[in-house]
């Protein structure tokens, strides 16, 4: 995995914010725990009030782009702000980056000092999957650029169903999906531990991402789907931008920006060293693609040891196929009739959910 944690891997996240935040239902006493990834999914947390969100990544890029990304926040007018990201475009993103200086600690700092290139070029597309999603788009452009167009175009879900119906599913596509995300391909580009390695036997990759992509189309317009923008298209539309890009949800996250706190540590050792009965919110996606069953039960074993009563937990898993420990499932009591309802509404469509309470 020492490659994996030594690049940015994730820039732009791909988990939907409205499904975490039913799934957690955080609350003004709560110390939360999340897993860093792109930073999207502990910013939008903030959307809820908390006392303290504590977001672990054992990749020191990732923490740093959370870092990044929130102390632009803090500093910079909602324009300056998307600029500087790279959702809109700036001729000097690297004076606006000097500006920082008052907002980002000095290891930070010193970070990004090594990589202005990738400042430069606007940070939010700089990741290993969001540069693939890039490549991506541009073969899906050649392929069926005005289908895709045609796609993102609509306004009305029952107008988009029939499309997708009629002139979408071809043979043709399916087979280019299948291509595009073999194993081999992506294996290759991405190096990445958590597509495939644990990868649950019923599983296919590009059946299974080609088949939660059209339920998720059947459920959501194109253009309010973020990853099917990003997949699609190679960036993201401003429909569907997500609220820690746009005015209204920075409004909302920069007063809490003090209660969040970036550590750069394995979740395993983290939860290990911390106190019994000492947080409220477990925010673990995707913990259960990057680690094998039995590590998966020492996280459980971590969380149970941990969590307050009454603690609330989310789960995500990609293509991996992890189960609860059999000793703990009394403990930790799922909501299977959320779990259901979030994997279908879900506008980033690839993920499965465990999602519930612990009760001790």
């Amino acid at each position: 995995m020492t490659p994996f944690f030594s690049r940015l891997s994730y820039s732009f996240g791909n988990e939907d914010w409205q499904t975490e935040q039913e799934a957690l239902k955080i609350q003004p006493q709560d110390r939360v725990v999340s897993i860093t990834g792109s930073g999207d999914r502990p910013l939008h947390l903030l959307l809820s009030d908390c006392k303290q969100l504590i977001s672990v990544d054992a990749n020191a890029y990732q923490t740093h782009l959370l870092r990044l990304k929130a102390a632009a926040m803090q500093a910079f007018s909602i324009e300056e702000y998307q600029a500087f990201l790279g959702i809109t475009e700036h001729p000097d993103r690297l004076s606006l980056f000097s500006s920082l200086i008052p907002y980002l600690s000095l290891e930070t700092m010193e970070f990004w000092k090594l990589r202005l290139k990738m400042i430069q070029k606007g940070i939010i597309y700089q990741g290993t999957t969001e540069k693939f999603c890039k490549i991506l788009g541009k073969i899906m452009h050649v392929l069926r650029g005005s289908k895709i167009e045609k796609l993102f175009s609509f306004n009305d879900l029952e107008e988009q169903k029939k499309f997708i119906e009629q002139h979408w599913n071809s043979r043709t596509w399916k087979t280019a999906v299948g291509i595009a995300l073999h194993p081999w391909l992506t294996r290759l580009f991405f190096k990445d531990p958590g597509l495939y390695a644990y990868l649950g036997d019923e599983i296919r990759p590009g059946g299974y991402i080609l088949d939660r992509m059209n339920r998720c189309l059947n459920q959501h317009l194109a253009k309010n789907a973020l990853l099917v923008s990003l997949a699609l298209r190679g960036y993201v539309s401003h429909d569907a931008l997500p609220p820690y890009l746009i005015k209204e949800g920075v409004e909302q996250i920069k007063p809490r920006l003090s209660r969040l706190h970036a550590k750069t540590e394995n979740i395993f050792s983290f939860l290990e060293s911390a106190p019994d009965e000492s947080i409220d919110v477990f925010s673990l996606s995707d913990v259960a693609s990057y680690v094998p069953a039995d590590q998966f039960d020492r996280l459980q074993r971590a969380v149970f040891r941990t969590a307050a009563k009454g603690a609330r937990f989310c789960m995500r898993q990609f293509m991996s196929n992890h189960h609860m420990l059999p000793e703990l499932s009394e403990y930790f009591q799922r909501d299977e009739e959320l779990e259901q309802r979030l994997e279908k509404e879900d506008r980033c469509f690839v993920y499965r959910f465990m999602v519930g309470k612990i009760v001790k």
